[in-house]
């Protein structure tokens, strides 16, 4: 990116992800027993590392304008199947005192949304003047410019909006296990990508593919609907809860 100029862009920064890696970095532990081990992590390591982890990301984008999104407590995707992130229950959190978080939230320019992660804020706030800065792969379903911290040689990526609504069909296709959701059994990375190839890119695509596998409509758009990460206009401030996807907004 040597020459870019870009700071004029607003860099969304997924500071879920970034908390956690500075929070588990600095964790020492203390082996008592074969099955009884201590962890432990001083605050201050956790928001000096944060700190620098931050402002390498906004140093190579060459910005001044920054703003940290963090995910709610609560996620409306537990409305559109309880199931959602059911795996994840028993997924170590960091030991650190929860403080340092709220510390970091009041420190840097934060937003949280209720019922929204991280990942749903930056889709919401994404434009033509934003540059997305995450390692999360799910937001490579959100149209625009993303910076992915853990490669930055790659520079700033930009995707499609024939792009975007691509890597959302095949989530939906394959599922999420990590996230919690399924998809089609059976069908994976190479599967999915065999449909899109042959069929093309569209929701009738998704809906062939669930078809083959006796699976429903309602099951295609349930999982659509988890897969998707929220983008410009799919929030309704008036009520207070997002826009759920429909077929009718499908390009064909």
């Amino acid at each position: 990116m040597e020459g870019r100029t870009l700071m004029d862009k607003l860099i969304l920064v997924d500071g879920d992800i970034i908390y956690n890696k500075a929070a588990f970095s600095c964790e020492t532990a203390f082996n008592f027993s074969d099955d009884h081990i201590v962890r432990s992590a001083d605050s201050r390591d956790v928001i000096d590392l944060f700190h620098s982890m931050l402002m390498r990301i906004i140093t190579v984008l060459n910005s001044e304008r920054f703003l940290v999104c963090w995910t709610s407590t609560t996620n409306f995707r537990h409305d559109v199947d309880p199931s959602y992130k059911a795996t994840r229950a028993n997924v170590r959190r960091p030991v650190v005192n929860p403080e340092a978080i709220s510390f970091l939230k009041k420190r840097y320019p934060s937003t949280v949304m209720n019922h929204l992660e991280a990942d749903d804020v930056m889709g919401m706030l994404s434009g033509p003047e934003t540059i997305i800065a995450s390692d999360d792969k799910d937001l490579r379903t959100i149209p625009g410019e993303l910076f992915l911290p853990r490669k930055p040689d790659e520079g700033v990526i930009t995707i499609t909006l024939e792009d975007a609504d691509r890597y959302w069909y095949k989530q939906t296709i394959m599922g999420d296990r990590t996230d919690g959701y399924t998809g089609i059994p059976g069908v994976g990375d190479k599967k999915s990508d065999k449909y899109l190839d042959t069929y093309g890119s569209s929701w009738q695509t998704v809906l062939k593919a669930y078809e083959d596998h006796n699976l429903t409509p309602d099951d295609a758009l349930r999982t659509g609907r988890m897969a998707r990460i929220l983008r410009p206009g799919e929030w309704s401030y008036t009520k207070n809860q997002p826009i759920l996807w429909t077929p009718d907004k499908a390009n064909g």
